[in-house]
């Protein structure tokens, strides 16, 4: 399996931030599963987990969202969460956008965020009172890559995006913002921003509460880890199908239709993905009943209506063949492994 990482300079950049708050980084530096002289090396790359497991214990520690990185001011945890779920009903991508903008402008007094338009494009932009406090360029960083993953996720797709212009000079990891947003990088520019087509803004929001349960319940994994195959046939029948399997799913000819394609040639393209669609439905279906296992306390015959099948015998099937144990045991082998 293809490990996910990021720049080093992401990691050294929290933990210089955590430290110029009081905070004694020492404790984190030696809970990182990561060699010590690689955090000296400016080319070096970590874990994506990693960095995010280092990441989640910073925001405790300093109860603070963007764990104190410069020009934001404290953001406390449940803040993004809040953003969410107002966001959620918006309708539109657009409308998405601006509500999204509205709700931090709230709360932030030293940062602000602005949608606007040129020709046929669309740019949302930050803006920092004081762009000195983002000295290192890890705020700006991080508030676009997480409005971007935020973004694609509300309208089922990756958000295209034709450009990101930045203020500063090409740092000597220049090369992970291709890897971050795979589009091409402007640097010493005006404005800190991506760029996109405007036919975007009115993509209708594909997800719903269910959904969002289990996006938060995945952050910030899902907002950090750079996903393979954004633009995939099985990433666009995922959008296709939706988070809420209590409703039956689309039959193949049905998404065919939907993708332009017909069933013939969508099933070939699909094994040339590897994969066909009663796979990506399983897969699918796993992946959110073991995140109900996990991080529910929903009994397994609710647990078996949310996946859509009408007799818990039949989920209980489906569960075994998928793991190899069945929900009872999947779930209790995972109580044992956490009290360990």
């Amino acid at each position: 399996m293809k490990t996910s990482t990021v720049s080093v300079h992401y990691v050294n950049a929290a933990l210089a931030r955590a430290q110029q708050a009081g905070i004694e980084i020492q404790p984190f530096i030696d809970r990182l599963d990561v060699a010590p002289e690689i955090l000296q090396d400016p080319t070096a790359r970590v874990p994506s987990e990693e960095y995010v497991r280092m990441a989640m214990r910073l925001v405790r520690a300093t109860g603070d969202e963007f764990f104190k990185l410069g020009g934001i001011t404290r953001t406390k945890p449940g803040t993004f969460a809040l953003m969410c779920h107002a966001v959620i009903g918006s309708g539109s991508l657009q409308r998405g956008i601006l509500r999204s903008f509205q709700f931090y402008n709230l709360f932030l007094d030293d940062v602000s965020f602005k949608l606007q338009r040129r020709n046929e494009d669309a740019m949302v932009s930050v803006h920092f009172k004081d762009p000195g406090l983002d000295w290192d360029h890890s705020t700006t960083d991080s508030c676009l890559v997480l409005l971007h993953r935020f973004f694609s996720w509300l309208i089922g797709q990756r958000l295209e995006l034709t450009q990101v212009t930045l203020s500063g000079e090409p740092p000597v990891y220049r090369e992970e913002y291709q890897r971050l947003f795979r589009t091409r990088i402007l640097f010493n520019q005006s404005q800190n921003a991506f760029h996109f087509k405007q036919k975007y803004l009115d993509n209708p929001i594909v997800q719903n509460e269910a959904g969002l349960k289990r996006f938060l319940g995945e952050a910030p994994y899902n907002l950090v880890i750079i996903p393979d195959n954004d633009d995939s046939l099985t990433a666009k029948i995922r959008a296709i199908i939706g988070s809420d399997f209590r409703h039956e799913f689309p039959d193949f000819e049905t998404v065919s239709r939907n993708l332009n394609s017909t069933p013939q040639t969508l099933r070939r393209h699909l094994k040339q993905e590897g994969t066909s669609y009663q796979e990506i439905k399983d897969t699918m279906r796993r992946d959110a009943a073991i995140y109900y296992l996990n991080r529910s306390q929903a009994t397994i015959n609710e647990i078996a209506e949310l996946m859509g099948f009408s007799e818990p015998s039949t989920f209980h099937r489906a569960f075994k063949k998928w793991t190899g144990l069945t929900p009872g045991a999947y779930r209790q082998n995972n109580d044992l492994d956490r009290n360990i």
